[in-house]
C-alpha cells in the first residue's frame, strides 16, 4: 500500500474516510478511526508520512451531500403530481393529487431506506414523519449531523440493490435490510397514517439467534388468517 491515497471529507470539525479503501489505510497507519478531529491532523501527517501514505481531502457539500440530495429530488420530482422541497435541514416530499396515492405509499419505504443509510453512513440524526389526507401524502424528513453518532462505514455491496423485508404487526412495523455479512433493523410505530422511527441497529448474521422458533410462528399465522398473503405492508 506504499503511496496509496486516503480520502478524507470534513463535517463541522470532523473528518470521515470517503471509501472503505480509505478507511483500511487509517487502520494500516494504526488509526482505526471512521472519524478523526481536526486536531488530530498533525499526528496523522506523522503517521501518513511514516507508513508512505497521501492523504487527499474532498468538499463534502460540493462531492457527497448536494449530489445525493439532487438526485434523491429529481427521482422524486420526475412524476407528474409529486414535488419535493429540500434545505440544509428539513426535506418534504409530497403529492397534490389521489391519483397517484398507492403507487406513492409503495415507494416511501424505499426512499426511507436511501435515506435512512446516507444519514447513518455520515453521522447525521434524522427524523422521519408520514401522513395523509384525501390521499395527498406528504413525507417530512428533518436531519442534521450529529457530533455524537459515529459514521458508519459502507458495505461493500450496493445498499440501493440490498433486499428490504418489511412485516407490519398492527401498529409496529419491523424492517429488515439483509446485507452480505450484516442486517441493518428498523422499528417504527404508527399512529394514524403516520410511521415514527423508534430505533434502528445493525448486526452480525453470527449474532443472530436461532431463526427456526420465529419461522415456525410465522407459518402458523397463515393457518390462522386464511388472507394473510394478501396482507401487504402498509
Amino acid at each position: 500500500m506504499k503511496n496509496a491515497i486516503c480520502t478524507l471529507t470534513k463535517i463541522k470539525s470532523w473528518y470521515i474516510p470517503v471509501d472503505p479503501e480509505s478507511y483500511n489505510i487509517l487502520k494500516k497507519a494504526g488509526v482505526p478511526l471512521v472519524r478523526i478531529h481536526e486536531n488530530m491532523l498533525p499526528t496523522l501527517a506523522m503517521l501518513f508520512k511514516k507508513n508512505k501514505f497521501r492523504a487527499k481531502s474532498v468538499d463534502f457539500k460540493e462531492t457527497i451531500l448536494d449530489p445525493y440530495l439532487e438526485e434523491i429530488g429529481r427521482r422524486w420530482n420526475k412524476k407528474d403530481h409529486r414535488k419535493a422541497t429540500i434545505s440544509s435541514s428539513t426535506m418534504r416530499f409530497e403529492t397534490d393529487h389521489a391519483s397517484i396515492a398507492e403507487a406513492t405509499r409503495k415507494i416511501i419505504p424505499d426512499l426511507e431506506a436511501s435515506l435512512r443509510r446516507f444519514f447513518q453512513r455520515w453521522g447525521y440524526s434524522a427524523t422521519f414523519e408520514l401522513s395523509e389526507n384525501r390521499g395527498k401524502i406528504r413525507f417530512f424528513v428533518t436531519y442534521k449531523f450529529d457530533q455524537s453518532k459515529n459514521p458508519i462505514i459502507p458495505l461493500v455491496e450496493d445498499p440501493a440493490a440490498l433486499p428490504i423485508i418489511s412485516l407490519d404487526l398492527g401498529y409496529v412495523r419491523l424492517r429488515m435490510t439483509c446485507g452480505e455479512k450484516e442486517v441493518e433493523v428498523n422499528i417504527s410505530v404508527a399512529a394514524g397514517t403516520t410511521w415514527t422511527s423508534l430505533h434502528t441497529s445493525r448486526c452480525l448474521y453470527s449474532q443472530i439467534s436461532d431463526v427456526r422458533p420465529m419461522l415456525g410462528a410465522l407459518m402458523g399465522i397463515v393457518s390462522k388468517d386464511e388472507h394473510n398473503a394478501d396482507n401487504r405492508p402498509r
